[in-house]
């Protein structure tokens, strides 16, 4: 299947929507993009809120797969320009900040997605249940002069990020309110009968809300980010690997060496590798298996007590469950 390409620096400008809306062969009409038939039914709705606060409707759901590109912007070296995404759905699409091996998507229970703009990132939405939800961009300076009331704690994470030399990236889970209040904007925004004043009003109370939530954290929490829990995701696969030929080291083995709890593992691991510690670790314990008998050309008994079976027929049951075929079949044909 055809697959659409749309690569942006910025997503904000009159410009970058004209070029988005050349992707699906259709023009906008003031940031307006109608999704035509040939490429599925929906939305892309673009309104600016204030200077320095912009708003995106993603409602759309396409025929063909869409893969999104942001650049990573380091032309604005004093001010950095801040990405909140707020999914109604997540599970069409998958992302990569050039630190993973592979895409990734979004780990169960969270749908907000934050960014900076020094950030390249890749999205992916499949064909199926399309993207439904909004998102933000806020400039340094405007987040500076509507925040200049409030506590100065927030003040001063906003300007630690602004500083941080390396690009942020991390995943939250929304509150009930928040949630609320952008199905509200996405209800309001989709059908247009409310005013942008309304909706600029929802949108404040949305930023409000995000900053003073992530600031009441340590710094080093939130800079660090929870995307970077794919790096201990990396570690524990690498535990997997390195006890092919023994036994499975457990989950709270696993745990303790990542400094993570175990429900937090068990969660990203699967987020990551699209199946449990366990069942990853039978899955490449029976690839090292195959790879045994083919290249290292070994007796079924012996891969057996390579990989430490007590049984032989243990073993068996296991390769033939993963391979479909057994793995005296395996060494018949490779004969």
């Amino acid at each position: 299947m055809d697959k659409l390409h749309y690569i942006f620096t910025e997503i904000d400008s009159d410009e970058a929507i004209s070029k988005l809306a050349e992707v699906f062969n259709t023009s906008d009409a003031k940031g307006l993009i109608q999704i035509p038939p040939s490429h599925g039914t929906g939305i892309i709705k673009r309104v600016k809120l204030d200077d320095g606060l912009v708003m995106r409707i993603w409602d759309f759901n396409l025929n063909k797969p869409i893969s999104l590109h942001k650049n990573a912007d380091h032309y604005k070296k004093a001010e950095k320009q801040f990405h909140i995404g707020y999914l109604l759905n997540t599970d069409s699409l998958a992302f990569n900040n050039n630190t993973f091996s592979k895409p990734m998507r979004m780990p169960q229970g969270m749908n907000i997605m934050f960014f900076s703009s020094d950030a390249e990132m890749d999205f992916e939405i499949e064909v199926g249940s399309g993207l439904h939800g909004i998102d933000l961009s806020v400039s340094y300076s405007w987040l500076m002069q509507e925040f200049s009331e409030f506590d100065s704690q927030i003040q001063l994470f906003i300007k630690e990020l602004n500083e941080k030399q390396f690009p942020t990236t991390f995943l939250e889970s929304s509150s009930p309110e928040e949630y609320r209040v952008v199905s509200d904007i996405f209800s309001a925004g989709v059908s247009d009968l409310k005013s942008h004043l309304h909706i600029k009003a929802e949108a404040l109370l949305l930023v409000a809300e995000f900053f003073r939530k992530i600031s009441s954290r340590s710094t080093k929490q939130v800079l660090e980010s929870k995307v970077l829990y794919y790096d201990k995701m990396m570690l524990a696969e690498k535990m997997l690997e390195e006890n092919l030929e023994g036994i499975f080291p457990g989950v709270d083995a696993i745990a303790k060496k990542v400094a993570l709890s175990e429900s937090t593992l068990k969660r990203y691991f699967k987020t990551v590798f699209k199946r449990s510690l366990y069942e990853h670790y039978l899955e490449i314990k029976m690839e090292h298996a195959k790879r045994l008998m083919l290249e290292k050309h070994v007796t079924v008994n012996e891969v057996a007590s390579i990989l430490n079976y007590e049984k032989v027929s243990s073993f068996i049951e296991t390769f033939k469950k993963h391979h479909g075929y057994s793995p005296g079949h395996l060494k018949r044909k490779s004969a």
